[in-house]
Formats: C-alpha cells, sequence, structure tokens
C-alpha cells in the first residue's frame, strides 16, 4: 500500500485487493490441525504447569497441552520451546470445562505454530512489585519475527491487571515482534493505572477481531514500533479512558521491528468497531496508511477523533483514510477534532462521516481548524437515529441519515453483526 494520491475507488479496490490477499494468506497459515499427543498439566499431573512442561521439552509438535482446573500462580512463568511445525500445531487449552485461572505473567519467548484457547487470566504477580507487569506476554527478545510466529489467543478472558507500583504501567496482553497473529473473542477489562487491553509492539501480519475491551484506563489497543498489515474488526470498546485505538506512537527506534523502519503503524485498518465513552475513539499518532472506515463512536468525552504528531524521530502522519465513520460526543468541547499544531494534513482524507453531538446542539459546520490542508468531503451533521442505545445496539433506524451515504469502499464487507454492507448503497458506521 504505496499510494501516495487517492483516485476514489480504484486506489481504495488496488488497497484492498491486497489486504484481502493477505488476510487469505494469513488465515491460510493460521489453521491448527488435530493434536497428536496430550500432555497433561495442573494439580495431581505429571507436571504442574504450562512452564514445566515446556522446561522439560516434552511438548512437540501436534501436541496438545491440557491444563486441570486450578489457580495457577506458579514460579514457571518464562516459557519457551512451544515450536510446532505449519501442519503441526500446538494447542494450550483446558481440561474438559475445567475453569483455569492464571494469577501471574506468563511470558512466551520461543512460540511458533501455537494456540492458547479459554484460559483465564487475571490479577498481577505481586512478588515482583519494580518491573512492568502483563498477565500474557510474547517477548521477542529482539529477534523480529523469528522467535514468536503463528500464534493464535481465541476465547480469553483478562481481567483486574492490578500493576500499581509495577511502574504504574502494563498491558493484558502485550506482543512484541511477532509476525502472523490472532486475537479472536476475547476479553479485556478492568485494570488499574495505565493498562492497556492490547499493546502490540513491532507486530505485523495480524487480525483483533470479536474482542470486548472494557474499563481499561489506558488504550483499549495500541499499535506502534513498525506494526504493519494490523486489522481491528468489529471490536467493542466500552469507557477505554485514553482511546480505544491507538494507531502508531513515539517509541525509541531501537524498539521498532524492522529496525530501519519509517513509520510507527503501516497500513493498520480499523473496521466496524463500536467505541462507547472514552476520550476518544480513535487516535492517529505518526502512522501512515490507516483506513479507518465504517466505525461508530458513541458519546466520546473529550474528542471526535484525534490526528496527532507525537514521534521524537521524525515519523510523521501521512497518507491515512478515515470514511463512513459516525462521531458523536457527549462533552464540553463539542465536536472537536483534535490535532497537533505546526503541520500540514494535505495527506490526511475525511469522507462521508457523520457528526452529532449529544450534549450540546450540532453545529452548522464542523470545525477543521487544526487540520490545516486535511480533505474532506461528504460530511453529514445530525442525529444518526440509533435503535437502542441503552442495550447497545446501534443498528440504524429507518430514516437515519447515515443509511445509503456511505462513500463506495470495498472494505469491510461486512458490518459489526456480520451482515453485509451493500455495494452499491454502502451505509455509515459499524
Amino acid at each position: 500500500m504505496r499510494a501516495r494520491t487517492f483516485g476514489m475507488v480504484n486506489v481504495v479496490h488496488l488497497c484492498m485487493s491486497k489486504i484481502r490477499f493477505m488476510h487469505f494468506f494469513l488465515l491460510a497459515l493460521l489453521i491448527p490441525v488435530a493434536g497428536w499427543a496430550q500432555v497433561q498439566v495442573g494439580p495431581g499431573q505429571t507436571y504442574l504447569n504450562i512452564g514445566a512442561a515446556a522446561k522439560a521439552k516434552v511438548v512437540h509438535p501436534g501436541d496438545t497441552i491440557f491444563v486441570h482446573a486450578g489457580t495457577y500462580s506458579d514460579s514457571n512463568t518464562l516459557i519457551d520451546s512451544l515450536i510446532g511445525t505449519p501442519d503441526k500445531w500446538i494447542t494450550i487449552m483446558p481440561f474438559g470445562n475445567d475453569s483455569v485461572s492464571i494469577h501471574v505473567q506468563y511470558t512466551f519467548q520461543a512460540a511458533q505454530y501455537l494456540k492458547i484457547s479459554g484460559l483465564n487470566f487475571y490479577g498481577n504477580d505481586r512478588a515482583d512489585s519494580a518491573r512492568v507487569y502483563h498477565l500474557l506476554f510474547f517477548d521477542y527478545q529482539y529477534a523480529c519475527f523469528t522467535s514468536n510466529h503463528n500464534i493464535i489467543i481465541e476465547n480469553c478472558n483478562f481481567t483486574d491487571l492490578n500493576n500499581t507500583g509495577k511502574q504504574n504501567t502494563g498491558a493484558c496482553l502485550k506482543i512484541d515482534g511477532t509476525e502472523n497473529f490472532q486475537v479472536l473473542n476475547c476479553t479485556f477489562r478492568d485494570g488499574t493505572n495505565i493498562t492497556d487491553g492490547i499493546s502490540l509492539n513491532a507486530d505485523r501480519d495480524g487480525v483483533i477481531q470479536n474482542c470486548r475491551f472494557e474499563n481499561m484506563p489506558g488504550d483499549g489497543s495500541h499499535c506502534k514500533g513498525g506494526a504493519k498489515n494490523i486489522t481491528y474488526q468489529q471490536n467493542l470498546f466500552i469507557n477505554c479512558e485514553a482511546d480505544g485505538v491507538d494507531v502508531g506512537g513515539d517509541t525509541d527506534t531501537l524498539f521498532f521491528c524492522p529496525l530501519h523502519a519509517t513509520w510507527e503503524a503501516d497500513s493498520i485498518m480499523v473496521y466496524a468497531n463500536v467505541f462507547i465513552g472514552g476520550l476518544t475513539g480513535i487516535r492517529l499518532s505518526s502512522c501512515h496508511h490507516a483506513f479507518i472506515f465504517n466505525n461508530t463512536c458513541f458519546k466520546t468525552t473529550s474528542f471526535a477523533f484525534r490526528s496527532l504528531n507525537t514521534s521524537a524521530t521524525g515519523i510523521t502522519l501521512d497518507s491515512n483514510y478515515v470514511f463512513n465513520n459516525i462521531f458523536t460526543t457527549n462533552g464540553t468541547n463539542h465536536i472537536y477534532m483534535n490535532a497537533s499544531g505546526n503541520f500540514n494534513y494535505n495527506t490526511e482524507f475525511f469522507k462521508n462521516n457523520l457528526f452529532h453531538d449529544y450534549l450540546n446542539p450540532d453545529p452548522d459546520s464542523i470545525s477543521w481548524l487544526e487540520l490545516p490542508g486535511v480533505n474532506v468531503s461528504g460530511s453529514i451533521i445530525g442525529d444518526p437515529e440509533f435503535l437502542d442505545t441503552l442495550n447497545a445496539n446501534f443498528s440504524l433506524k429507518p430514516g437515519s441519515p447515515a443509511i445509503g451515504k456511505g462513500f463506495p469502499t470495498l472494505e469491510p464487507t461486512t458490518d459489526y453483526y456480520g451482515n453485509l454492507y451493500s455495494l452499491t448503497a454502502r451505509s455509515i458506521g459499524a
């Protein structure tokens, strides 16, 4: 995706065709096969926990690690050498219907063709109060895309991360330097201090889909440090205090993958997500080729949208596309498009977005003063007329001004609920 001009549908078609090919390739890789052997871990088993089994080198390609019921706060938190193959994935999952609760940071340093399913990650490791803490951490050890790749995390819960005294920062799920990954149908909720739901640093070719992020004091999810080809689709973000999704950032280039990357985040797709509350739903920060299509932001408290230059390394915003979104606010800032000063936004495009202020009367027009040079067309101002906001149903009522008024993109193909968008009369919003 290197198009510097936006020739309407044709350029979108080219960009999205490449995205669809990448996703097809990714999905083809991420299909585990049935395990060959079973490794039982937990109370009363040969191996007390996942780390002990990995350390004993008893887990081989194609095996399934069955974790028996219990609360795990063990010392074997560093896990490596879980190396599957493309046709023999390693799977970690509960035994039967057992409830597995992990109360310690699990760190994977060499994980390949690995699927983690149905585990609960909770709380923190009180034995080490000084370090940054994550519930589940894929640590690349500065080996970009080689130590960790081809990872699936599905149907897991991450709750109550308490990082008080641990540099007051951390993430429920931290993924670094990892290639080809999916996070599916997971829940992230109730953190303390500056907790993120998912923090991605220097990753590429990933999908975060059908996840729920709730009461995160930091970002719902943040991707930076050379992140590339990441798709956020059909997720729900509730009261993520900083941002729902933060695309880009200000990373020390020593931590970039690849090291020569000239972007904080490149080719990040944010499709058909719902954002409720928080300062803002979506923030772009020193990134390029972000595609922000068909999202719904409901009653954000400070900003309708943010476009910031935060990098100290000279990386700037470039060629970002914000189409067919609903931005509604509920705060004293009205419909505020927040941006960094002393920058020309002539490669940022806003098309066919709908704006509404629930707390104050809608303005006659949107102020774009903070984004000089920005390309804007097709904006709609007015109540989107959602079906049932009390029950978080953001479908559009008949007669909504958002129906059939979207810019004709080819992606996303399906909305938040999995229904197909019209190819001829795309609506605005998730």
